[in-house]
């Protein structure tokens, strides 16, 4: 196993953190995609998070095989978000990288990623990625738009690289809640940074399990509040340098979470709880960015690193919702 020096310490060059939770159909293959890289100076540290099946179990066997390669922590139920800030407290290595547990990532992915890292002594590095089925097809693909808004496409923390460093330094961590914990480290890292890089690159694949809490869970705001969600994202930003240089995305952003969360959370709920929710949303929105109606990037046409359909479901949406109509269209929407 290759060694880095660090501060006359030896550790590796990169660290892979994997929450695990009821994972036994998948984490294997999880596991084995990293395992099998092409770059081989990491760390897997793995962290079951109270596993009800035989995550931990499966875990331990590859400890055993891998002792060299592979940690293994075991917890009570934390959640993802205390999680991975757990991992990256732990970690040594210069860089970050989060897989979830029934992901799995290309044989080049690691060296891919930290050579465009090491090369441009970025701070994150982001990259494109896949989507594929239970049965292998690939049903979505987002690409790499090298420009400066598509670091707020994707919000997840894997299909990137960290540097640890940075993470630490601006006390980077992961919002404790039910939903919205990775958008509110990435938007804090996207705007904390101009020593951003991008990768042309889809060797992250987001497996589509139709069984996993966030395909099926999240289609109702029940027991969600949103204000508090958009407000621990507005909060942890709205004093960070980058933030005047970057309003106009940043103000597209959330515009574009409006629509998605209305549109994400409100499947089968009545209209009068869509209204309410509606209502709160476009108050916060009223309140923080009270010019979000003349945004000059809420286009049909823009901004290009936003996929077609997202970009016309906000136009439409925001079209609506300027003649009023909007509540209707949240209500319809969520029909079908």
């Amino acid at each position: 196993m290759k060694k880095s020096t660090n501060n006359n310490n030896t550790f590796e060059k990169v660290t892979i953190i994997i929450p695990v939770y009821n994972s036994e159909k998948y984490i294997g293959r999880c596991i084995d995609s990293v395992l099998n890289q092409t770059f081989q100076d990491f760390k897997i540290i793995l962290i079951n998070d109270g596993s009800k099946d035989n995550s931990l179990k499966i875990l331990n066997e590859y400890k055993e095989k891998y002792p060299n390669k592979i940690e293994v922590i075991d917890q009570k139920n934390m959640g993802v978000a205390k999680t991975r800030d757990k991992g990256v407290q732990i970690a040594k290595s210069k860089y970050i990288m989060f897989i979830d547990n029934d992901d799995f990532i290309d044989k080049d992915y690691i060296e891919t990623f930290y050579n465009k890292a090491e090369n441009g002594k970025y701070d994150i590095v982001i990259g494109g990625y896949k989507r594929p089925n239970s049965k292998g097809k690939i049903i979505r693909k987002v690409n790499v738009v090298p420009n400066n808004f598509f670091k707020y496409v994707i919000m997840a923390p894997w299909s990137k690289i960290y540097n640890r460093e940075f993470l630490l330094k601006n006390d980077l961590k992961f919002l404790s809640y039910k939903m919205g914990e990775d958008v509110y480290f990435n938007l804090k890292a996207v705007i904390s940074t101009e020593k951003i890089g991008y990768v042309d690159y889809l060797g992250y694949n987001w497996f589509f399990n139709e069984n996993s809490v966030s395909n099926t869970t999240q289609r109702n705001f029940k027991n969600i509040d949103v204000n508090f969600i958009l407000n621990s994202y507005y909060n942890e930003i709205k004093n960070l340098p980058g933030f005047k240089q970057e309003y106009e995305n940043i103000e597209r952003f959330f515009v574009n979470y409006v629509v998605w969360y209305l549109s994400f959370t409100t499947k089968h709920v009545d209209y009068k709880n869509i209204s309410d929710e509606y209502d709160k949303c476009f108050n916060w929105l009223e309140t923080y960015f009270p010019n979000y109606q003349k945004n000059k990037l809420i286009r049909i046409n823009k901004p290009k690193e936003y996929e077609f359909y997202v970009r016309a479901l906000t136009s439409i949406f925001m079209f609506f919702h300027k003649i009023h109509l909007g509540k209707m269209i949240v209500y319809l929407y969520s029909r079908l």
